[in-house]
């Protein structure tokens, strides 16, 4: 249940982003978001932490900031690999990957509580 919330959740902010910052993301439709975010939920279980175990030294150096750059990087592949959306610019790739954080922070006690 919390996979298919979290997805529920990606898929959300990518919607918002699209519809209230225009300029910032373009998604065709419902179908694209859910599929960038199921790709997202991939990236991030296979890919993330084998970035995290390569970026390890620049983390601790630069007090787990670069954890941001890894984000970037994972929903920066997602908008390669879904043809159906389009992120402008890197400003708003680290925009709407900060969002995601954020509300995958707030998400998991959630989760984890029930």
């Amino acid at each position: 249940m919390g996979f298919l919330l979290k997805l529920f959740a990606n898929s959300l902010v990518l919607i918002t982003f699209a519809n209230v910052f225009p300029s910032s993301v373009s998604i065709q439709d419902w179908t694209s978001a859910i599929v960038a975010a199921f790709v997202l939920a991939i990236l991030n279980s296979f890919l993330k932490p084998v970035l995290k175990i390569i970026g390890f030294p620049i983390t601790i150096l630069t007090f787990g900031l670069f954890t941001l750059v890894i984000n970037a990087v994972i929903v920066h592949l997602t908008d390669l690999l879904v043809k159906g959306i389009t992120i402008h610019g890197v400003g708003w790739t680290f925009v709407i990957t900060i969002t995601l954080s954020l509300i995958q922070i707030w998400l998991t006690p959630k989760l984890e509580r029930d």
